[in-house]
């Protein structure tokens, strides 16, 4: 009998989906490709590009915002359709001929402004914010909230798709704050339901009649509240954090391990990245129950404010942001004798992204580690197209070295790993991408997926873009 011996090759790649079980093979229901780099680890896992919702004469796709659901494993994409003044709700068909998307693979529908199930029809949509939560205990009880402004009737909006075991779920919608001709409510939104399945909304509010700008956060109560209208009236608490002239645009919510309110925002009245908690006694905010701080002041810094919170007592915060002075993606964490916040924060550059854009889409969530990932428009090149870049700490996809960056203070070299996922019309000048960005992580995978905007200046459409991984993993081959 001859000899035997086995040797290892890389032949056969099992793609594996954001949204489905390891080894679980799926179709492709975006149908580009823009990398192929081999890996096993969710972290340096390939990107792949396509179109979610996109036609030759539509304006579609600003404002979006990603969540996984914890019922089906899916990411769900709410996003403002600008052509028809809807709000709009995305999420995969993974065996196609559903209504957009490359071959059918998305399925797009309205929510909320075409005066069907109990929706208005006033134009809605734009700043929205979406959240799933799932009861721990009884899995069938279920909810997907979205946050959004009514530019009609300048208010801030709530829809609620609520599922109880065996009850047929149904959208809801609530009007929580309504404006008037010198108040203008609801803009810069962004949501999180707490661990009993209760949502809180960061808010942008403007008076014109006083020249200021408030920092809002809605949560529902059982009667008694200031605000709420109709049949809501009475049901929701509206408390300003923080007040002065623009501060409160770029609202960014999130909730710790114990259902504490972190929040990053932008002062426009004096260019700077703001910071607030909920602390019960305080020194800013509605009762004085809120503690205000500065993060960065150098600059015109703040817009686009991304932020996560602790997801333990031994986490910090993260804040992501645009320094539009220097033209730099920035991070921020507390740190004890740090360059910027009076020395209790440390701000260090990450990327270039290009100094005085008007737009510049940024967004943060953490893997299954904790590591941060940041998904970030690009658009330092004059008269080239911008792009979809996403940065990572090196550690967390397994580098030694970087190659972005400052140099934090006790290290040696760059400590952030950046790459491009999307570079529009891969030269054509008149296609960008990102100025409107949000990325989630699969909580079942670790895979991430990035919703963004494109904008076509040839023809003048917009779209709804996605950018999501998928695992390669590399089998043996036994050869006698």
């Amino acid at each position: 009998m001859s000899k035997k011996f086995i040797r290892f090759v890389a032949v056969l790649t099992i793609l594996v989906s954001i949204v489905g079980n390891t080894g679980v093979v799926r179709a492709d229901p975006v149908g580009e490709k823009t990398s192929a780099a081999a890996s096993a680890s969710p972290a340096t896992a390939p990107w792949f590009v396509g179109w979610a919702d996109k036609t030759t004469s539509a304006n579609v796709g600003s404002y979006p915002s990603i969540a996984y659901s914890p019922i089906d494993g899916l990411p769900y994409i709410s996003y403002y359709d600008a052509t028809n003044h809807h709000l709009m709700l995305a999420s995969p068909v993974w065996n196609g001929g559903s209504n957009c998307g490359v071959g059918g693979n998305w399925w797009c529908r309205v929510v909320d402004g075409d005066g069907s199930n109990g929706s208005s029809t006033d134009s809605v949509g734009l700043y929205s914010s979406i959240a799933f939560w799932k009861n721990p205990s009884l899995g069938g009880v279920w909810k997907v909230g979205i946050a959004y402004y009514d530019s009609t009737n300048k208010a801030l909006k709530y829809a609620v798709y609520s599922k109880a075991l065996l009850i047929s779920g149904t959208w809801s919608f609530v009007t929580i704050s309504s404006g008037s001709i010198f108040y203008d409510p609801g803009t810069y939104t962004s949501l999180k339901f707490n661990s009993d399945g209760e949502v809180r909304i960061a808010y942008y509010a403007y008076s014109s009649l006083v020249n200021t700008g408030y920092l809002k956060l809605a949560t529902p109560v059982a009667s008694g509240g200031n605000c709420g209208i109709g049949t809501s009236s009475g049901k929701w608490q509206c408390d300003t954090v923080d007040s002065g002239a623009g501060v409160g645009k770029y609202a960014a919510l999130d909730l710790n391990y114990d259902d504490q309110v972190f929040l990053a925002y932008y002062d426009e009245g004096n260019g700077n990245l703001k910071y607030a908690y909920y602390g019960g006694i305080g020194f800013c905010g509605t009762e004085n129950a809120w503690i205000c701080s500065t993060v960065d002041s150098a600059g015109i810094v703040g817009l686009s404010a991304a932020l996560t919170a602790p997801r333990s007592s031994t986490d910090h915060v993260r804040i992501a942001y645009y320094d539009k002075t220097n033209g730099k993606l920035k991070y921020a964490t507390p740190s004890s004798g740090g360059n910027c916040g009076g020395g209790a924060w440390q701000c260090l550059n990450v990327d270039s992204m290009g100094a005085g854009i008007p737009r510049a889409g940024i967004s943060m969530a953490l893997d299954k580690n904790g590591n941060p990932i940041i998904a970030y428009m690009e658009a330092s090149q004059d008269q080239a197209p911008s792009t979809l870049k996403i940065a990572r700490p090196v550690d967390a996809v397994g580098l030694f070295t970087g190659n972005c960056g400052d140099v934090p203070p006790g290290y040696l070299f760059e400590v952030w790993q950046c790459y491009t996922v999307d570079n529009a019309a891969y030269g054509q000048g008149n296609v960008n991408v990102a100025a409107y960005t949000s990325v989630a992580i699969s909580p079942t995978t670790g895979l991430g997926t990035i919703a963004y905007f494109e904008e076509d200046g040839y023809n003048y459409t917009t779209s709804l873009k996605v950018a999501y991984q998928r695992l390669q993993i590399f089998l043996p081959l036994i050869e006698r």
